[in-house]
């Protein structure tokens, strides 16, 4: 007898469907199953990929995205599954860290209350919604590329991811550290780690379309510095703006 696909119904000629893609091996549900197939299975392959894609976000960004991109994405984590995780645990150690960064600033401490409260209440919003404008710069700056604004958003979509890691360090680290001058410095070393981060990653995906080096560094350098800068003016203006219209 001719086995066929529980999900689509067309015929079986290997382990999974030509059709649909589902295995051939469709089991009934047990307790067994559920503990030791499907939870410990997703469990370990989610810490597998996401392991993973932390390693290699940080020893080579831009080569591992780009093969990601090209289609090589069976060990990397999915970006948006990446991005929400990392948020997540953002949000747990933003909401049990005694840390403040209006602490950080002598002025303008209403401004900085107000967007620590903004990305306290609505971090998947916040980070969701800076991906695009950033995409849209690495679009413009590396139309050489020819990558389509999709893909600027996905790498982008790492790139985020990474940045993020990094201000959980931080995070953790004033946390625990009790002399502001140290924390304060630690602070200017996270801007100008986020910022040759940002230049690496971009400088390592697009490498392979530009021959110029030189020229690369220095849109790569852009790319990472125009967006951040404009939107901490955008919303130093926002809430300058809100501030005055209350008084």
């Amino acid at each position: 007898m001719t086995a066929t696909c529980l999900n689509c119904n067309k015929e079986l000629n290997g382990d999974y469907c030509s059709h649909c893609g589902q295995s051939a091996k469709t089991h009934r549900f047990t307790l067994k199953y559920v503990f030791k197939q499907d939870f410990l299975f997703s469990i370990l392959h989610v810490n597998r990929g996401l392991l993973y894609s932390i390693k290699e976000l940080f020893t080579r960004p831009g080569h591992s995205i780009r093969e990601y991109i090209k289609g090589k994405r069976v060990t990397h984590l999915n970006y948006f599954t990446l991005l929400v995780i990392i948020l997540l645990v953002f949000s747990l150690v933003e909401e049990l860290t005694p840390f403040h960064y209006a602490d950080l600033v002598e002025t303008q401490k209403e401004i900085v209350e107000g967007f620590e409260s903004l990305i306290k209440k609505h971090p998947k919003y916040l980070y969701l919604g800076i991906i695009p404008f950033h995409a849209l710069f690495s679009f413009l700056f590396f139309k050489r590329a020819m990558q389509n604004y999709a893909e600027h958003f996905v790498l982008n979509t790492y790139k985020i991811s990474a940045i993020l890691i990094l201000n959980i360090l931080f995070i953790l680290l004033a946390s625990f550290v009790k002399d502001i001058s140290i924390i304060k410095k630690a602070d200017a070393v996270l801007y100008w780690v986020t910022l040759a981060y940002g230049t690496w990653f971009y400088y390592q995906y697009f490498i392979v379309f530009y021959q110029n080096k030189f020229m690369l560094f220095i849109k790569s350098a852009l790319c990472a510095f125009l967006p951040a800068l404009i939107l901490v003016l955008g919303i130093v203006a926002y809430f300058t703006l809100t501030s005055s219209s209350q008084i």
